[in-house]
């Protein structure tokens, strides 16, 4: 009796560990679909005061009235990126061949300040090969991006304003989007990613003085499940 209940266990450990192996091999096999969604993580309001600010410290709550950035894509990787190989190598051929996937391309400009207090916007989505995804980068077009500062005469700072808004790299811009864990894609599921834009401690003034030497773009980007 004693070695029928010992075949019985030595039977159902090996269905068991059989199982795991077969749920752990169906995520590296067929395909799943990414979900990207967009928010903004600080809820600045837009109706405060403007207020002066000190030289490369994070902009103080309602100092801006929109942030209009242009999203060109978003981009994901098995491996781990660093932050130098997330901004390189942003043209979409050069990127294939770099191992990053296209699993959001909206091309068009969102205002992150619509998107505070909880609320998010879709950037799109895509299938992808099943499996474990550590790396993803936002990348930008700066040229069609910008600002508008919360005061009377809504200064725009960036985009084809004189005054500058400064990126850190011309052309597009790739930034690395800094991931809660993999995410994990299951083959005939939906993943979803919410890139959250830190906007109140993304923009810092260059110097003393924002009307001469604008704003400097550092961004603070996490991504986390809904």
């Amino acid at each position: 009796m004693v070695r029928s209940d010992r075949f019985a266990v030595i039977a159902f450990s090996a269905a068991t560990l059989f199982g795991a192996a077969a749920c752990s091999d169906s995520t590296g096999a067929g395909t799943g679909t990414v979900s990207v969604r967009l928010a903004n993580a600080s809820a600045a309001a837009a109706n405060a005061d403007v207020v002066t600010n000190e030289a490369g410290s994070p902009l103080p709550a309602g100092f801006l009235k929109s942030v209009d950035i242009f999203v060109v894509r978003i981009d994901a990787k098995r491996k781990e990126p660093t932050d130098d190989e997330a901004a390189e190598a942003t043209e979409e051929a050069e990127s294939t061949r770099r191992g990053w996937v296209t699993v959001a391309e909206p091309n068009t400009t969102f205002d992150l300040m619509t998107l505070s207090d909880g609320a998010n916007t879709l950037l799109g989505e895509a299938q992808v090969p099943a499996g474990m995804y550590s790396g993803f980068r936002l990348i930008i077009d700066p040229a069609k991006s910008s600002v508008t500062l919360n005061d009377d005469a809504n200064t725009v700072i960036g985009g084809e304003s004189i005054v500058g808004l400064k990126f850190p790299s011309a052309d597009k811009t790739g930034i690395k989007i800094k991931l809660f864990g993999p995410l994990n894609v299951m083959d005939g599921e939906t993943s979803t990613l919410v890139v959250k834009f830190d906007v109140s401690n993304s923009f810092v003034i260059r110097a003393d003085s924002i009307m001469q030497n604008g704003l400097l773009f550092k961004p603070v980007i996490r991504g986390e499940k809904p």
